[in-house]
């Protein structure tokens, strides 16, 4: 007798949820109560076992009430309504919801993983209308989509989050991005490159793909390839900074101002607020080569191909020097000993220059003040 009030419970939340024309349907039948998987709304990630809207105190809709206490029912009635439900709604944070509550009855992962799964891609790649104004929920939508694509590790989404990986207006999708990171792993280099040589992609979507593909240039050369281009446009933009310093420098003199070097806003040889920044990235892209300790066969040889390429790009004394200084750490890190340290650092000729420019200027202040009988503080 206890099953019949259950049984019309289901059925009563069953017609709650899906019943009513026009709510929680996907886009293309209808209009969700609660669309929630705009994409490229900012959201927060969410959606791993444990927090979402099992882990607040009130639901943040009566929708999504409904569902958790279907999956405190926990009778495959209130199991097939939560399939039910998962076929029509528009919104990822159910579509997250409903995944949890399958676990929970089922005490471990469920049969539906490819029915939440499918539901997720359908959604991140046809989202409902957003909001005039987005709640909470709406704004986590998106990231509990992808949470559910990393949480199963579905590779099979890899080719639609590439296409989707850069926008037309170049920006970048960075669940999709961390989709890549987490789950394709080493997979995604390929990938992760041809959207950085995307027309479409800006300066800033291009530093943070590198950031991904810059942790496989030992175990993929396609990332090593990317390093030696980043090194040869950095290249370039030295040349183009150092002809706009030159030419603040000829303004300046022109003008009646004080020019030299290490005045101004170019500073030192290109550096300061005003240059400089390009040779930097140059550094440490010869940094990253000379990095880490313990290294593979592979490794090796694939940053020596690196190096190689890195070397014929530029005849500039500084650069070679700093080469020379790489090629001896990997000389070190293909027999490393106990004395071999963890940290490498490339030290730049020209910065060294400038460090002992200050020095020396320093010096001289210190000994004018002297002169005129300031004596330094004794510090004994």
């Amino acid at each position: 007798m206890k099953r019949i009030p259950s049984l019309f419970f289901v059925v009563a939340l069953t017609g709650a949820l899906c019943a009513q024309p026009g709510q929680g349907q996907r886009p293309g039948g209808g209009q969700g109560q609660r669309p929630g998987g705009g994409f490229g709304q900012g959201q927060r990630p969410g959606g791993d076992r444990g927090q979402g809207e099992t882990r607040r105190m009130m639901p943040s809709s009566l929708r999504l009430g409904l569902l958790e206490t279907l999956g405190r029912i926990a009778t495959n009635e209130a199991e097939g309504v939560l399939i039910k439900t998962l076929s029509v709604t528009a919104s990822g944070v159910e579509v997250s919801l409903i995944d949890r509550m399958l676990t929970q009855i089922a005490q471990g992962e469920h049969k539906y993983v490819n029915e939440v799964l499918a539901a997720a891609r359908d959604l991140i790649l046809n989202p409902p209308d957003a909001p005039d104004v987005p709640s909470s929920t709406d704004q986590r939508a998106t990231g509990e989509l992808w949470s559910i694509l990393r949480r199963y590790k579905d590779t099979t989404f890899a080719e639609k989050a590439g296409e989707i990986l850069i926008s037309e207006d170049g920006n970048l999708n960075r669940e999709a991005l961390r989709y890549f990171r987490e789950v394709l792993e080493k997979d995604a280099v390929p990938i992760l490159v041809a959207s950085y040589k995307n027309a479409d992609a800006d300066d800033r979507a291009k530093g943070e793909l590198w950031g991904v593909i810059n942790d496989h240039i030992d175990d993929h050369i396609a990332a090593g390839e990317i390093l030696v281009e980043r090194f040869k446009e950095s290249l370039v933009k030295m040349e183009e900074e150092e002809t706009a310093r030159a030419q603040r420098e000829a303004d300046r003199a022109a003008g009646g101002g004080e020019g030299g070097e290490g005045r101004g806003r170019g500073g030192f040889g290109g550096f300061g607020r005003g240059g400089g920044n390009s040779r930097g990235t140059a550094v440490r892209e010869l940094q990253r080569l000379g990095e880490g300790k313990d290294l593979s066969a592979e490794a090796i040889t694939n940053r020596r191909s690196i190096l190689t390429g890195v070397k014929s790009a530029t005849s500039d004394p500084d650069f070679q020097t700093m080469i020379a200084s790489v090629e001896t750490r990997l000389d070190e890190l293909a027999s490393p000993t106990e004395e071999t340290s963890n940290r490498f650092r490339v030290e730049d000729p020209r910065e060294a220059a400038r460090n002992e420019e200050r020095r020396q200027r320093f010096e001289q202040f210190r000994n004018r003040g002297r002169e005129g009988g300031q004596t330094p503080p004794d510090n004994q």
